[in-house]
């Protein structure tokens, strides 16, 4: 499923959040960077990099809940390519790294020196520009970017809707992830009798998870 995000970024922080084109024919041009919709129903999706030290919080499902996690930024251990190529207007190099289950192809443009990119992607020495992992599930490409952009710094933070929300580790998601399936896989195997007399069984679908442990 195609979603389109934009990151705010400033030397010390970043937030990446889902949004909506005006456009909603897919891409957003770099001349309508300014004229998007953040997605503000409910709880937004959200990634939130606190570069001095070191750390994220961002948004995650468990089951229909949205809780609110926090990580390292430290969990990449990149190994950079000879091969290069350009992508749009970029000159781009490539890295590759394993992260927690999957092997992920990055190219990152050195002459934009932001030690940043999607999800919880970061840490080469330059703007990661498109990253996807080798069992092509995952593919993230960077449509646009104005390193001049004119945004309120206040953007650049957790959103209100998770004020009151208690952060878990990335550890105890987990638990509380993998206990959840194991709730909907002994669901699922609930044959149910209705007052006819007719008997059924209920299929529940987890979405894949882009980390596998």
């Amino acid at each position: 499923m195609q979603q389109n995000l934009i990151i705010y970024f400033d030397k010390l922080n970043s937030v990446e959040l889902r949004i909506k084109p005006k456009n909603p024919g897919g891409n957003i041009p770099v001349d309508d960077l300014n004229q998007v919709r953040i997605l503000k129903s409910g709880k937004p999706t959200f990634v939130y990099k606190d570069f001095s030290k070191k750390k994220m919080l961002l948004s995650d499902y468990i089951g229909t809940k949205k809780v609110i996690l926090t990580d390292t930024l430290n969990n990449f251990k990149w190994k950079i390519l000879k091969e290069k190529k350009k992508i749009g207007n970029l000159n781009c190099r490539k890295a590759e790294t394993a992260f927690r289950g999957r092997l992920y192809e990055a190219w990152y443009a050195e002459e934009v020196p932001i030690q940043n990119g999607p999800w919880k992607f970061c840490g080469l020495p330059g703007l990661i520009v498109m990253i996807k992992d080798t069992e092509s599930d995952f593919l993230y490409e960077l449509t646009g970017i104005d390193l001049k952009a004119r945004f309120e710094n206040k953007i650049i933070d957790i959103p209100l809707a998770y004020e009151k929300d208690k952060a878990v580790t990335y550890k105890e998601f987990r638990i509380l992830y993998n206990k959840k399936i194991e709730d909907y896989i002994r669901l699922s195997r609930v044959e149910q009798a209705t007052h006819e007399g007719i008997t059924g069984k209920i299929n529940i679908h987890m979405p894949e998870k882009q980390e596998k442990f």
